[in-house]
């Protein structure tokens, strides 16, 4: 419900402030990779739209690799193959299981 989007964008902040410290630390792509599956993950989950807050996602997803100190990275599904992959792994996530979006981040890093 609506009145609950507060409490979920104040534990999202929290979550990612702890995964980009840990990142941060370890420095390798797959803590890169998890960290933008969870950010774009979290993000579409607590506020979906049928655009999947598309501009706004792919501004955060940018931010975070600017604070990872990554390179420029694809941060949207153009390719109509790859955008049902990306679907099947947005659900996936939502089962609290990220692996399918960090394979899509690792090679998109990669």
């Amino acid at each position: 419900p609506y009145y609950e989007v507060p409490v979920h964008v104040l534990r999202y902040c929290d979550d990612l402030s702890a995964r980009l410290l840990l990142a941060a630390q370890q420095q390798n792509i797959e803590a890169f990779a998890e960290t933008l599956a969870f950010t774009d993950w979290r993000f579409q989950w607590i506020h979906p739209f049928r655009d999947f807050n598309g501009r706004v996602g792919r501004i955060l997803l940018a931010a975070v690799l600017f604070k990872l100190k990554l390179p420029p990275a694809e941060t949207a599904v153009v390719d109509p193959d790859k955008k049902e992959r990306y679907l099947n792994a947005l659900h996936e996530s939502d089962s609290g299981n990220l692996s399918l979006l960090t394979e899509i981040w690792i090679e998109r890093l990669s």
